[in-house]
């Protein structure tokens, strides 16, 4: 028995229908969760299941989703410590990429004087715009910059740089002969400033309160509680749900993430392991 014609108005109810559940499913809240629960779902994996890591030259690390078909990445430039490399980091900047980033890491074990970080930058902004699996990913209005005790001192130089949207340095290291305290200012966004409290390679008092002293943008300054300066080395330790809550705070304008920092009653303000000081 042939199958009855449907209807041209049947077939315009069925496509009302599933654009309506589309666009339901696209503008429905995310679950709230409890200060415990969100703190953690920043450690957690990101919804970009396979990551992989291209070189970008001789200078560079790429650490990006597989997937890269949909929308555009935001961009974040790496520097790590002194005398390491982005392998010191991977599980860092693969958890990054799992998030959706695009994590430019310089290759060079001294990325103190921010150059080396600005080349990589130069680096994801051309194979945005050449012929090849990047081109039109990246998102050249969205670029942080984060680095590690040396690289947390190119990341605040190049944080200078106007690309630049925020600067995440990680126990950054400034007693070096390039620094000056005048380095701090003339920023280009927001910086979140961390800390380990058991930190003697740059403490605290030396290495990052001049920095929240100096500089002139809003600063989120993180003191951890028992924490040295290797405490970051390969996952992030304790700092990796900080540090990707505030990338996507202000590289993904995640409004659940903000909930970390900002807010009364914020996850990291009644958390008893950090110290959190706001200008």
């Amino acid at each position: 028995m042939p199958d009855k014609p449907v209807s041209v108005g049947t077939h315009a109810i069925l496509a009302s229908l599933v654009l309506s559940m589309l666009v339901a499913c696209a503008v429905a809240p995310a679950p709230y969760l409890d200060n415990q629960a969100l703190h953690q779902s920043f450690f957690d994996p990101g919804p970009y299941a396979g990551v992989d890591v291209t070189q970008g030259g001789r200078h560079c690390r790429i650490f990006h989703p597989i997937n890269m078909d949909y929308g555009r990445h935001p961009i974040i430039i790496w520097g790590n410590g002194t005398g390491t490399s982005p392998a010191a980091y991977r599980d860092l900047l693969e958890h990054w990429a799992s998030h959706g980033f695009v994590v430019v890491a310089a290759m060079t074990p001294n990325p103190g004087s921010g150059r080396d970080m600005s080349r990589c930058l130069d680096v994801a902004l051309n194979l945005n715009s050449e012929r090849g699996p990047f081109q039109g990913r990246l998102d050249p209005a969205r670029i942080g910059v984060a680095g590690h005790s040396q690289g947390g001192e190119g990341a605040i130089y190049l944080g200078r740089d106007m690309r630049i949207n925020t600067v995440v340095a990680l126990q950054p290291y400034i007693q070096g002969v390039q620094f000056n305290p005048t380095a701090v200012r003339g920023q280009h966004g927001p910086m979140l400033l961390l800390s380990g409290a058991e930190d003697v390679t740059s403490p605290p008092e030396t290495h990052q309160k001049p920095i929240y002293e100096n500089t002139d943008v809003p600063v989120t300054w993180l003191t951890l509680r028992g924490a040295t300066h290797l405490a970051p080395m390969q996952t992030g330790g304790s700092y990796r749900g900080v540090m990707t809550a505030w990338l996507r705070m202000h590289l993904r304008g995640d409004d659940q993430a903000a909930r970390m920092f900002e807010g009364d009653g914020c996850v990291l303000c009644e958390d008893e392991r950090w110290t959190i000081q706001t200008d």
